[in-house]
């Protein structure tokens, strides 16, 4: 009998739960689109100032999709790990597309994080996520270059060959030169230009060789030229990275250890600038923002823009991309400009989820616990005036001023019930 009535009792409260479900409905609609689409709109692309037409080229770097090389993880785990990241850079870049529409799109290397230490099987399998990833929403009318970094091939004297040809054979060529509103963009492979395999450092030597006599040949008639390399340039210790840089370090750091390098070499870096004479350097491969400046014997100085990483899992707190505006020389302002911008704060969501989620909680069990007394104090009236009047009917001359001794012992069991219902119902909606 007592079983039946506190069956009869054990109803949540719908009315909280209908709230909390509209509630997460809106909070994953905002976390999982809404600050997404927000910050990607927020970032406009730079200006000049004047009202020529300009070119729009996206820069990404170090997309680095997580595997088991990251961190060391493997099966239901690493799982996860990859879920949540890729989810956070697909949405990026979809939205990147949709929004900005950029006319070119250069990766600037590391397009995931094992890539050197795969066999041909994985890595055609990695490749083939990298791609669902990054896919090109508009191939007729956007240009992709992807450049590779010293996790997809090595560097220097350990650049991989395996790896190399195969990056060759599946992604692109490393080196490449291609015109952009007026300005020629050099992909140049420094990874392996500083090899000492002439297999392996040809091509790059070859295509520093070929800017230098180009413009020695036509001085006058060389596009400006934006040189883009996956490892930045060398520059002297401490220098200063600007106000954009989010690490404790305000300067990059000049390490070497297995497969990476910080910086080039100075000797590579004063060949380059000399031989190639660009007008601006853009980097990668530290994940974070760094601006700096290249001082040259009797040339105005080279700025370098170091861009941070594209994904939330790589070591800085907001991952970010750059928006580069390219001019013709004859639009009266400057010929290129560009932009640092940031993608949402993901770990900060993941935060705002836990706390919103352990409100909900609180929010449930306090009213799943004002319904559950409220209605097992009338189950207590109830019980109590039954027990009087049979008292009274058997034994009239009993006292019947004594308290009956209430069932509280099950209204922990049904409170919990009640909150487990509440949850599963909030979840199964949101």
């Amino acid at each position: 009998m007592i079983l039946k009535r506190s069956l009869a009792y054990a109803r949540r409260p719908r009315s909280v739960v209908r709230i909390l479900r509209c509630a997460w409905v809106l909070l994953l609609f905002i976390g999982e689109i809404g600050v997404y689409f927000w910050h990607i709109s927020l970032c406009q692309w730079p200006t000049n100032g004047t009202d020529a037409p300009a070119s729009r080229v996206a820069i990404v770097a170090d997309p680095q999709i997580v595997d088991h090389y990251s961190y060391g993880q493997t099966g239901p785990l690493l799982r996860i790990v990859e879920f949540f990241t890729d989810i956070y850079i697909r949405k990026s870049y979809l939205l990147l597309q949709d929004i900005q529409q950029p006319s070119t799109v250069i990766f600037l290397g590391d397009l995931m994080d094992g890539g050197r230490e795969w066999d041909d099987t994985a890595w055609l399998a990695e490749y083939s996520r990298y791609q669902s990833i990054f896919s090109n929403r508009d191939p007729e009318n956007r240009r992709v270059y992807d450049m590779a970094g010293n996790h997809d091939i090595g560097i220097g004297n350990t650049v991989v060959p395996q790896a190399l040809s195969r990056f060759h054979r599946y992604v692109g060529p490393t080196n490449q030169v291609v015109d952009v509103g007026g300005h020629s963009i050099v992909l140049l492979d420094t990874l392996t230009l500083e090899s000492d395999d002439p297999s392996v450092s040809n091509s790059s030597r070859m295509l520093v060789q070929w800017l230098e006599d180009e413009r020695a040949e036509e001085a006058s008639g060389v596009l400006p030229r934006l040189l883009f390399t996956h490892v930045p340039m060398w520059r002297p210790e401490y220098t200063f990275c600007g106000p954009l840089r989010q690490s404790r370090l305000k300067y990059l750091q000049d390490r070497r250890g297995y497969q990476f390098r910080d910086q080039l070499f100075q000797n590579t870096t004063e060949y380059l600038l000399d031989a190639i004479q660009p007008i601006a350097v853009f980097s990668g491969d530290d994940h974070d923002t760094c601006t700096i400046q290249h001082q040259t014997a009797g040339n105005p100085a080279i700025p370098e823009y170091t861009i941070g990483a594209f994904g939330w899992a790589s070591g800085v707190p907001i991952a970010s991309y750059g928006l580069l505006s390219l001019y013709r020389t004859d639009s009266g302002g400057e010929s290129f400009v560009l932009k640092n911008c940031y993608l949402p704060y993901q770990l900060g969501i993941y935060k705002c989820y836990v706390v919103s989620f352990i409100i909900s909680l609180l929010l449930l069990l306090y009213a799943c616990r004002c319904q559950r007394r409220h209605r097992w104090d009338n189950y207590d009236n109830e019980q109590q005036q039954a027990a009087i009047e049979h008292e009274q009917s058997l034994l009239p001359t009993i006292s019947t001023g004594q308290n009956i001794v209430k069932p509280r012992h099950g209204m922990r069991q049904w409170l919990v019930l009640d909150v487990l219902l509440g949850t599963k119902n909030i979840a199964l909606v949101a």
